[in-house]
């Protein structure tokens, strides 16, 4: 079974309503379902509110009751428990701070009132997170680029402002933030002059991964920010694209640069190393201002505008697609070189060793710089069909062939010694250290003296280790 990454275009039932063409609109994923909310068709905002239901690839109005939020785009949504939360925005007259939640037990919308604290000024274009119990908001215009932090606690009903040690990020609005392992990462977005493509890392409590300590933090505050320093090709600048999570991966798709984008970049948290993903399948017309969720294996990525059109389709990215139909049985490269050693099938050398002979072939045996130089080279075994091979035991000759052969060395001790001063003879290093290492996991006060004093004649780097007495060295990593 191999696996592949695929973009493919969801085909929704003919029976549903999808959502009309729209672009800053808001979605998250809730028990397998897609929710958006909002946006903004071309003429007019909207307050409209769909499921996907992606078992069934159906569209469906989610049919509510209560206050809902006003006709608005730029705004943030994410769900918390069995609810969706919608943030701020722009209602085409003015910018609005108002927060409401969507309660999928009661099919109700309404209003969020705060027991203590303030909320983020009137805003749009920010980012908002849920890490815990808590909604995180980044960022977003309110007249000024804004860098300021705000968290919402569900259990208490209170907004606070984060204080935070480290590297805040500069002042920016259409950036993205998701969590991964305890932390939150920030990429890219727009501060009034340019746009950007940094990734800043906050640490929710002082125990996250962010950034694999590739930064500028302070170490000893519980709650920081950090600039992660990436290697390879990061996407260029831009803004209104979307990042996601999945492994330990964070993607980002789309965007504008001055032009709509449709490149795809993965971000390896744990190696703080860019690539561009290349994948089966069409990718999706280039966009900025859409959503994108994942859900399990897969993200989905819907609406946006391409630079002339609102767009309502929806496309499915698979980060990895089971080849059911194509069933790969397991290499058998090891054991068919194994099988070769040894072996007159194509061979064509032959060494002489204590009178017997072993029958080799040549290309395999190049690994080794001695064998490479005794067969390519002026010296007269280039030449000779046969080769004797003095100071060497067959079976550990065996052992040293199989090795340049597979790689992979399964020898009991008493071997592993002899075979350690042959792998010592023919400059085999790879081999030596790793009889070095079978030799330093069974040294016991019987054979500390033998083993020592083979590890001395060879100049070995053994130390004793008297807790280990393992008897055999696996494939090395």
């Amino acid at each position: 079974m191999s696996a592949v990454w695929g973009w493919s275009k969801v085909e929704s039932t003919p029976d549903g309503g999808a959502p009309c063409q729209r672009s800053l609109h808001a979605a998250a994923v809730l028990n397998d379902s897609i929710y958006v909310f909002g946006g903004y068709d071309g003429s007019n905002r909207v307050n409209d509110f769909y499921e996907f239901k992606i078992s069934t690839g159906s569209w469906s109005k989610v049919q509510a009751s209560g206050t809902s939020p006003s006709p608005r785009d730029r705004h943030t949504g994410v769900v918390h428990g069995n609810s969706f939360f919608v943030l701020a925005g722009f209602d085409g007259n003015q910018r609005v701070n108002d927060f409401f939640e969507f309660n999928f037990d009661t099919m109700q919308w309404s209003p969020v009132v705060a027991a203590t604290g303030s909320p983020p000024s009137p805003r749009h274009s920010h980012a908002s997170v849920v890490h815990g119990n808590s909604m995180f908001v980044f960022g977003g215009y309110d007249g000024s680029y804004r860098s300021d932090f705000h968290e919402y606690n569900f259990a208490s009903s209170s907004w606070l402002q984060v204080n935070a040690a480290g590297r805040v990020p500069r002042a920016r609005y259409r950036a993205t933030c998701v969590v991964h392992s305890g932390c939150m990462y920030l990429f890219g977005g727009h501060d009034g002059t340019r746009h950007l493509n940094d990734v800043h890392v906050f640490d929710f409590d002082g125990t996250g991964t962010g950034g694999n300590e590739r930064g500028g933090g302070e170490k000893g505050w519980s709650r920081f920010w950090m600039t992660l320093n990436t290697e390879g090709t990061a996407p260029i600048p831009r803004d209104s694209h979307v990042s996601v999570i999945h492994g330990q991966s964070m993607y980002v798709f789309g965007g504008s640069t001055g032009s709509a984008m449709n490149d795809f970049h993965e971000l390896r948290l744990d190696k703080c190393r860019w690539q561009q993903v290349q994948a089966l399948g069409n990718a999706p017309n280039q966009r900025f201002c859409h959503v994108a969720c994942v859900n399990k294996d897969s993200m989905f990525v819907f609406g946006g505008y391409d630079g002339t059109s609102r767009l309502n389709d929806l496309v499915e990215f698979r980060f990895s697609i089971d080849l059911m139909s194509c069933d790969i049985p397991e290499s058998t490269l090891i054991g068919n070189l194994r099988d070769m050693v040894n072996s007159e099938l194509l061979s064509d050398v032959t060494f002489i060793v204590e009178g017997k002979p072993v029958h080799a072939h040549k290309v395999l045996c190049m690994r080794c710089t001695y064998f490479r130089a005794m067969l390519t080279g002026e010296m007269k075994e280039s030449r000779a069909k046969t080769i004797t091979l003095p100071d060497v035991r067959r079976p550990i000759f065996l052992a040293l062939l199989e090795y340049l052969y597979t790689d992979e060395l399964d020898v009991e001790l008493e071997v592993a010694m002899e075979l350690f001063q042959a792998a010592d003879q023919f400059g085999v290093d790879r081999l030596k250290r790793m009889c070095e290492s079978t030799m330093l996991a069974s040294i016991e006060v019987e054979n500390a003296a033998s083993i020592f004093h083979a590890a001395d004649e060879r100049n070995a780097k053994i130390c004793p280790a008297p807790h280990q007495h393992h008897r055999r060295c696996g494939k090395s990593a």
